[in-house]
């Protein structure tokens, strides 16, 4: 028989990360945001406060078409209140983006405090504009100095919403732009030249605001991608805990069930002054050492399970339980993840035989059908009436084996008929000429039990004791 030990799969996702830190999945400041993430949100946040400073740039415009007719220049005093409100409205947009880049700039219905001193600069700069500016004297858009500051504010005033508004809004919003430039403009020049320049100063508006929505728009969609991955890793030590979960339940659970079965076999032959009684429980300190081991190698995540080493220990198991037990077929040669998974159906068998039936005999198959590898565990001394037998929707150890079959393109069926159950896995076959053509499953190929034991599938069994 062909030995064969699965290698530990340093690949596996999560393997070996069980002890990785939790996380949260909040949406986080850029200061918490690692690597790229983190340069992106800075990068897009400092352009975004460059874009505020472009604003009184643009007022040099206005500027411009002052200085180009002599006759019409404001006074000072209108003038200095003019240029500070438009100092106070940039300062808002500054601070108006600030906080909208780390959070929302209303509550409900109910806007931030920097959010309704926005609107009241962006109002009284459009005031100021017509009071202090001199009325329209012909030409294009940047020729009009109060169109220019009257488009400016408000675009300027749309861009710092958009930072966390959705576009929408901020777009039926700014349609307040080209209203007062046509209706400013109407004042003096009713015409369809105040319709036209009204429409430029709306696309204005919707550049700016675009724009920076757009910058916003990435920086949500990094954030986004942050989070999840974060979530992946935290998903990976779920799943981590739960392989744990499940090989604990598997290397325990058929350890404890082989003390058992050995222990009440040592008593009884302890009563009767059997010698014996001293090599099963050296047999139960050695399954004691063994069961520690792979515990700890469970926990730490680099147990391989051996199929011929598992059907020589249900041999040894099952015949202390006294039930007889036949392996026929040999080991396959499979890959490690196959083998692995082979292992675990037998182990899980053997381990419901001992504790959830009265079985007399056990029969183990490893054959190959229709290009798989199919292992058959059956027994009889079934209990119909157990939850484990009659319920085969399974418990924990049967939705572990699906799992770790599926896992490997494989699958698990479980059969009762009366008193005979019957476990059938099945794996991917190796491909032609891979399989080991040796004998039997176990050492001798064929083992013979003593009688009355205990096994399958649900409600605990008694063990009687060949004398």
């Amino acid at each position: 028989m062909t030995m064969l030990v699965a290698a530990p799969d340093a690949s596996a996702p999560g393997r070996g990360s069980w002890q990785a830190d939790d996380v949260s999945t909040r949406r986080r400041p850029s200061a918490t945001l690692a690597g790229g993430a983190r340069g992106v949100e800075t990068y897009t946040r400092v352009s975004l406060y460059l874009f505020v400073l472009l604003e009184p740039f643009f007022y040099l415009y206005a500027l411009a078409a002052l200085t180009s007719t002599p006759g019409q220049l404001p006074d000072a005093g209108p003038a200095s209140a003019l240029a500070g409100l438009a100092l106070v409205h940039m300062v808002l947009c500054f601070g108006t983006v600030h906080v909208g880049f780390d959070g929302p700039l209303a509550t409900g219905w109910r806007p931030r405090p920097v959010v309704v001193a926005l609107l009241v600069a962006t109002g009284a700069v459009m005031v100021a504009s017509v009071v202090a500016l001199p009325s329209y004297g012909g030409g294009g858009l940047v020729s009009d100095p109060r169109t220019v500051m009257i488009g400016v504010c408000g675009a300027a005033t749309c861009g710092a919403l958009a930072v966390a508004t959705p576009i929408r809004r901020v777009a039926l919003a700014g349609l307040a732009v080209p209203v007062v430039v046509i209706a400013v403009r109407f004042v003096t020049d009713v015409s369809v030249a105040a319709v036209v320049l009204g429409a430029a100063s709306y696309v204005f508006v919707l550049f700016w605001a675009g724009t920076a929505r757009l910058s916003m728009w990435i920086v949500e969609v990094v954030r986004e991608l942050d989070a999840a991955r974060q979530v992946s890793a935290r998903l990976a030590v779920a799943e981590e805990r739960l392989r744990i979960a499940r090989d604990m339940h598997d290397v325990v659970g058929r350890a404890l069930s082989a003390v058992a079965v050995k222990s009440e076999l040592a008593a009884a032959l302890a009563r009767r002054g059997d010698p014996r009684a001293a090599d099963e429980m050296d047999d139960v300190r050695a399954l004691a050492q063994d069961s520690l081991r792979e515990v700890r190698s469970v926990v730490a995540g680099y147990r391989a399970a051996d199929l011929a080493t598992e059907l020589d220990g249900a041999r040894s198991v099952l015949h202390a339980a006294g039930v007889s037990v036949r392996v026929v077929g040999s080991v396959p040669e499979l890959g490690a993840p196959q083998v692995d998974a082979l292992a675990w159906v037998v182990r899980e068998a053997v381990t419901n035989i001992v504790r959830h039936s009265a079985a007399r005999e056990c029969r183990i198959d490893l054959a190959e059908e229709a290009g798989q590898m199919v292992l058959t565990v059956g027994n009889d001394g079934a209990r119909p009436d157990a939850a484990g037998v009659a319920g085969l929707e399974g418990g924990a150890g049967l939705v572990g084996l699906r799992e770790r079959l599926a896992a490997v393109g494989g699958s698990l069926d479980v059969t009762a008929e009366g008193e005979r159950f019957v476990l059938e896995a099945r794996v991917p076959a190796p491909p032609p000429g891979g399989a080991d053509g040796s004998a039997d499953g176990s050492a001798d190929g064929h083992a013979d039990g003593s009688t009355d034991g205990s096994t399958d599938g649900s409600t605990d069994g008694s063990t009687d004791v060949p004398a």
